[in-house]
């Protein structure tokens, strides 16, 4: 029988050693453990909780230690504490005696004997206050577990108190949503399925194929395994309806992986049009046509190239998806947000200008091209299409209408809040003289 703490643990160090995505590895391990809906629901919970409030759990934890612990027995107390504090369905000798097995295991009972001395000592008296914290970055860095950086940038752009909106939104679970695979299914058939398969379906509101499914994880799903649904967050699937794809059109996806874009774009052409599906890493086009393969697509093509170097083909359409900090997306991927640095973010400005320089080459006149990414920093956003803009006179902004506020706009910055999604940008330019 498989312990659901000892694996929630052994996944948090593979994250924090090999610097794995910690969506993709729950999921490879939920798929190779046959585990109960509910040992599923607290393994998801113990691994990203404990990644999400990572600076919060070491705030608890500090006073505490009196000597230097390893790296694995700290993050151990992490995630005891995770359950300690946001977890009260869990009894606390449950939790202390669970850590001190781990330990023990790992590192002997002298390493066994020092976890169940501190945790039982920080259980039996007050936690440290995080009001008490007089310097406002710092008490918010603590509170939703923001490296101070971030919590600047973000009180800079958008002010203090949607800021705590978004980092609150952060710390929230993941939602479900599924787009479904339109050339195969119908949205009706691929509800009345999902609820045959038990589980909770509710259609969007904003775009047809979007689903919001609950109750058990979608990849236990049949529709999914065979290629009828796909994972994709709503906030994402924004980006392919604002492409706004005509039959016969030729699209480029510049910087493809995993792929979900360009295969919501050959979705909606269904065969009477061309998607050109490009990555600079080559196992990641083995991904993309893995998911060609199993949507069973028609007219997309999978291929290895540096966005930042010239093609020759020209196109109708050009989707940038640009490499970026994904600060957008710290629900799904919360380690991100200790390893990004102000300074990353000042090279992913100038790959993704460069980017941009190189693909704009290869519109067609009259051709519309979307530029998008997963992150909520302006510098990334905004800032990199006016430069591109100001440097580019034969380009201009092609207005879309908001689906926050059903009004036309140039840019759309979605923050987590607004939809209970990913942080997503996306603006829509054109060249001069060009009819949408």
């Amino acid at each position: 029988m498989v312990n659901v703490r000892e694996l929630s643990f052994n996944t948090l160090e593979d994250i924090w050693k090999n610097e794995a995505f910690s969506n993709l590895k729950i999921n490879e391990v939920l798929s190779l453990h046959h585990l109960s809906n509910v040992d599923k629901g607290l393994y998801t919970e113990l691994v990203y909780g404990t990644i999400k409030r990572k600076l919060t759990l070491d705030f608890y934890l500090k006073p505490f230690v009196q000597t230097r612990l390893k790296g694995w027995v700290r993050r151990l107390l992490w995630m005891s504490i995770y359950q300690y504090v946001y977890l009260d369905k869990i009894p606390t000798h449950a939790i202390i005696h669970e850590a001190v097995e781990i330990a023990k295991k790992r590192g002997g009972v002298q390493v066994g004997n020092t976890v169940n001395a501190i945790l039982r000592q920080m259980t039996s008296k007050a936690l440290p206050d995080i009001s008490s914290i007089r310097d406002t970055h710092q008490r918010l860095s603590i509170q939703y577990s923001l490296p101070v950086w971030i919590v600047k940038h973000w009180q800079t752009h958008f002010g203090q108190e949607t800021t705590q909106k978004i980092a609150k939104h952060m710390l929230e679970p993941v939602m479900q949503t599924v787009r479904v695979n339109q050339t195969r299914m119908t949205v009706e058939e691929a509800v009345r399925q999902l609820q045959l398969e038990k589980f909770d379906v509710k259609r969007d509101e904003d775009i047809d194929v979007c689903l919001h499914v609950s109750g058990q994880p979608i990849i236990q799903s049949q529709l999914f395994q065979d290629g009828l649904i796909s994972i994709q967050d709503k906030s994402s699937m924004f980006v392919a309806e604002l492409m706004n794809l005509q039959l016969g059109d030729t699209v480029l996806d510049s910087c493809s992986a995993p792929g979900g874009k360009a295969c919501h774009m050959a979705e909606i052409l269904n065969g009477q049009g061309q998607v050109l599906a490009q990555d600079v890493h080559d196992h990641k086009i083995k991904l993309i046509q893995h998911n060609i393969d199993k949507l069973q697509l028609k007219r997309i093509t999978a291929r290895q190239h540096d966005a930042t170097q010239p093609i020759e083909d020209t196109f109708d359409k050009i989707l940038v998806d640009a490499p970026c900090s994904g600060l957008g997306v710290l629900r799904h991927k919360p380690e991100i947000k200790y390893t990004m640095t102000p300074q990353k973010v000042d090279q992913l400005v100038q790959i993704q200008l460069e980017i941009l320089e190189n693909v704009s080459k290869n519109l067609k006149a009259n051709g519309t091209l979307v530029y998008s990414t997963c992150t909520i920093e302006q510098m990334e956003n905004e800032n990199v299409i006016y430069t591109f803009l100001k440097q580019h006179p034969e380009f201009e902004f092609a207005p879309f209408i908001d689906p926050k506020t059903k009004e036309y706009v140039k840019t759309l910055q979605i923050l987590p809040q607004d939809f209970n999604s990913d942080g997503f940008f996306i603006t829509r330019i054109r060249r001069k003289g060009s009819i949408l």
